[in-house]
């Protein structure tokens, strides 16, 4: 009887993020959303789980076509805003700001 052989995944070949790419990459994040809540948006909080379930709508479709346009440059930008409206969204409930 013979040892069944382990199926290699992609992710096994992928080039692995270093930490100091990840911690650079939360740093931007945190400068944008600190950005947009100083001279974007507003401190101000969302008032419904609609407002917040319609803006994550909005910039996922966003994403998506960001992706199908392929400009990292404009992937990246969508995707901070998902992040941005996520951390300002967990702010909120925490706050208990939001009626939810």
């Amino acid at each position: 009887m013979t040892e069944p052989t382990q199926k290699r995944s992609d992710k096994d070949h992928r080039r692995q993020i270093t930490p100091d790419q990840l911690n650079n990459a939360i740093d931007e994040t945190i400068n944008n959303l600190m950005w947009r809540l100083n001279e974007d948006k507003g401190w101000g909080a969302w008032l419904s789980r609609h407002e917040i379930s319609g803006f994550l709508t909005e910039e996922y479709d966003e994403v998506k076509a960001a992706v199908h346009n392929g400009s990292f440059a404009e992937i990246k930008c969508e995707l901070m805003d998902v992040a941005v409206g996520c951390i300002f969204a967990t702010a909120c409930i925490n706050a208990e700001t939001m009626d939810w």
